[in-house]
């Protein structure tokens, strides 16, 4: 079976971990407007990372259309501020994928926003689908179905994940949930809040501020899905010019062209040999540590390669691994970075609410003569969204869905200049359609980057100003990429 594209995630899994802030003690069961709070601990899954909060409930029809028939719970955390006084807006988190759950990546941003924290009560909401608001999880497949692409057997997993869901898919959309998101805000008392989207999220964050502009004092965007865009229609071009960057300034570095001439070029080469001729390869599963036997192709190429783009850490290993893969035809550690990632991803990625977002708001609006072949991806993502979402049950987006949001609020957005999934271009268009908007591109840096370098301080003290005016960033020329690994134990000393 074809690997779901589960794009967003993988800054998460690939990426530094950050500081966390610790909780002086134990907070105690509060009610707010029929919302009862209780202490809970939020949890990354499959990782040691945590934090505490206040978490509860809300009820909404599933159908909004029927607000008398069947409801699901929304999942909702509360992060109060930490020192003694609280502002009345409080901060609401939009997690990225789509599919995945505000609570459970909230504590890996959390250090980042202490500052932001001391003073400002943090929302997370499990936006319908994902995490404990009614998911849309399918059946979880072994790693071996996951990284095999088996093209006839996508339609039979794709109707057995449907049959299985409890849910009708068509509601779990980015408009209907950020309806509840509303409900919440209101429900908590909030009169106004502050926006911070990641990836996928910043797409939740446009549309919440569409719906309910009187109710956002700013937005904060990192790694900015442009509301025009239809999300996986550049994934392949967008991988092949990261790639290709990375590799280039491997061959300006001295140490790593000594080490790996030519990698670019031997890239080139590897992708045609895959095509010819299929690799087999057996690497130690990541958890059980058994054998697992996988065929190398150009497909589990182009997976092996993507998620080694979207953090400047483990781009720094692309020129090792590729040149060991097309010298020693030594494909082991490619496919052991792709294993531990596709094992996160089960984890963490509530795939039928994805599906529900990109069956609805992008796959119709895929171009029908896309042609990728000449990327490392090709038309994986045509091919694999044709087959889904031709069994997928959908809805029409609103007729406006795709229209650029506009506003005067103040607005931060932030780039990683080698960004293989959503690229600083992406985020220059939104300049011209918020009038007091600020773009930050962080020098050397891959998906997300709120947690690089100085940018969670940055963003702490925008949201706090509601203003770039007098904040200095000139701390982010700071930021470079990872020295390249020269081999496994990592850069020159």
């Amino acid at each position: 079976m074809k690997k779901p594209d589960y794009s967003a995630l993988l800054n998460y899994l690939l990426g530094s971990l950050l500081l966390l802030p610790t909780i002086s003690q134990a907070l105690e069961p509060i009610a707010e407007n029929g919302i009862s709070l209780e202490t809970c601990e939020l949890v990354v899954p499959g990782t040691p990372l945590s934090t505490m909060a206040e978490c509860g409930w809300l009820q909404v029809a599933e159908n909004p259309a029927e607000p008398e028939g069947k409801t699901i719970n929304i999942r909702l955390a509360r992060v109060p501020a930490k020192g003694r006084t609280s502002a009345a807006d409080a901060l609401i988190f939009f997690a990225g994928g789509p599919g995945q759950a505000a609570t459970e990546t909230w504590p890996i941003v959390a250090g980042a926003l202490r500052k932001l924290n001391e003073d400002h009560d943090i929302l997370l909401i499990d936006q319908r689908g994902t995490g404990q608001s009614n998911p849309l999880r399918c059946p979880q497949l072994s790693l071996k179905e996951m990284l095999a692409f088996d093209w006839d057997d996508l339609a039979q997993s794709t109707h057995d994940c449907l049959e299985s869901l409890d849910g009708d898919p068509r509601y779990y959309t980015t408009t209907i949930a950020m309806q509840d998101f509303d409900r919440v805000r209101a429900a908590l008392g909030y009169e106004s809040v502050d926006l911070f989207g990641v990836s996928y999220g910043t797409r939740a964050a446009q549309v919440y501020l569409r719906l309910f502009p009187n109710r956002v004092r700013t937005m904060v965007l990192d790694s900015v899905v442009p509301q025009t865009l239809a999300l996986g229609t550049d994934h392949a071009k967008n991988l092949d010019h990261t790639i290709f960057r990375v590799l280039e300034a491997c061959d300006e570095d001295a140490d790593c062209h000594e080490a790996f001439p030519g990698t670019a070029a031997k890239l080139s080469e590897l992708i045609k040999k895959l095509d010819e001729n299929p690799v087999e390869v057996s690497v130690a599963h990541p958890t059980t540590g058994k054998p697992q036997e996988l065929t190398f192709d150009r497909e589990t190429m182009a997976s092996s390669l993507r998620f080694l783009t979207y953090s400047s850490d483990t781009q720094a290993m692309l020129p090792l691994l590729i040149y060991e893969a097309a010298t020693k035809n030594y494909f082991e550690r490619l496919a052991s970075q792709m294993m531990i990632a596709a094992t996160g991803l089960q984890q963490s990625i509530a795939q039928g609410m994805e599906l529900s977002v990109v069956c609805s708001e992008d796959f119709p609006f895929f171009p029908d003569n896309s042609d990728n072949s000449q990327y490392l991806m090709g038309d994986l993502m045509l091919k694999s969204s044709r087959i889904q979402c031709a069994i997928w049950p959908t809805d029409p987006v609103p007729a406006n869905f795709h229209d650029p949001v506009r506003s005067d609020i103040p607005v931060l957005l932030l780039s990683g200049e080698l960004d293989p999934v959503t690229p600083p271009r992406y985020a220059e268009q939104l300049l011209s359609w918020f009038s007091n908007a600020t773009h930050l591109v962080a020098p050397g840096q891959g998906h997300s980057v709120t947690g690089r370098g100085c940018l969670g301080r940055l963003v702490s003290e925008f949201i706090i100003a509601a203003s770039m005016e007098d904040i200095d960033s000139s701390c982010i020329e700071q930021l470079q990429p990872t020295p390249y690994f020269l081999s496994l134990t990592g850069p020159k000393p």
